[in-house]
This record gives structure tokens, sequence and C-alpha cells, in this order.
């Protein structure tokens, strides 16, 4: 085979190695920033996985209002949850992890949203302070020995998400 045969046979498997890694959406690229924090990549991958729009999104303006959106909603339903959870078991740590901490989280998600277009380091910072209401709520819990995976889990994702939603809106500034 001659030198010139084998040069295009490299450069035309070469192109076709990039393709896969040029292929991924913005939300996968930005799944893999949040190894870099410490964070479980997989479960970001899962959590964003479930939302198909998130695919096709093309800038980050896009993907922050989006997985803005997705953190608010999450926000909301974990905190319908622990006020369910307070008829059943009334302490006071799950009283204030559904109503101060995560009064706060709803609130700094929707600041976050709302500021989006008009303030980006506003947003960023909301979304970063979203993630104080888990933290808050965890240690509640903590020191009234209180052990619910179920809690525990919530607050975990809600805090992958203020890190999710702070990176995304990062790349906006």
């Amino acid at each position: 085979m001659n030198s010139s045969f084998l040069f295009t046979l490299s450069l035309v498997l070469t192109s076709y190695a990039i393709l896969p890694a040029s292929s991924s959406s913005l939300f996968e690229e930005l799944c893999m920033k949040v190894k870099e924090t410490g964070s479980d990549v997989d479960q970001c991958l899962h959590i964003l996985n479930i939302h198909p729009k998130l695919a096709s999104v093309e800038n980050y303006d896009e993907l922050s209002k989006n997985i803005l959106r997705i953190a608010l909603k999450k926000s909301i339903e974990a905190q319908n949850y622990l006020k369910e959870v307070i008829k059943t078991n009334p302490s006071a740590a799950i009283r204030e992890c559904a109503t101060v901490d995560y009064d706060g989280v709803v609130t700094s998600f929707r600041s976050s949203l709302s500021e989006l277009t008009e303030d980006s380091e506003t947003a960023n910072y909301d979304a970063k302070v979203g993630g104080d209401g888990p933290t808050t709520c965890d240690r509640a819990l903590a020191a009234e020995k209180i052990n619910n995976p179920a809690i525990a889990a919530l607050n975990k994702d809600i805090l992958l998400l203020s890190n999710i939603s702070f990176l995304a809106t990062e790349m906006l500034s």
C-alpha cells in the first residue's frame, strides 16, 4: 500500500473516533463538570436524562432555564413530601426541613429562574444558595438522630440540582 492511502485512511478513522465525543449534549458535558466538584456524575446524568427536552438544547441560556425549572419542580415536590412526613413524624427537625429549609430552596430556585435573563450573576448565586436548604435539613435531622433514607435521598438530589444549576448559570457570565 502506498503512504498516501494509509495517510487518508488514518484521517478517516481519526475523524470517526472524534465524532462520538463531539455529539454529546450540553447537559452531558455539564454532568462531566459536576465530577470536578465532587458530585455524582451518574446521578447527574440520571436526573437530567429523564427530561428529553434537554438533549436538544443548544446553548447555556436554554440549558440553565430548563435545569432551573427542573430544580424548582423537584424542590416543590420535595417540600410537599416533607409536609406529608410531618403528619406521621411531627419532629421539630422535619418541620424545619419542610418549612424554613425548603421554603428557602424553592425561593432560591424561583429567584434564580426569574433573574436568569437580566442578571446572570445573581441567578448563579441564587442557584448555589438553593443547596443551603438540604444541607441545613441534613444537619437538623442528624442533631435529632433521625435517619430517614427517603429524606436523605431528596436532600442529596436537591443539593445536586443546586450544583448543576450553579455550573450551568456560571457558563452565562
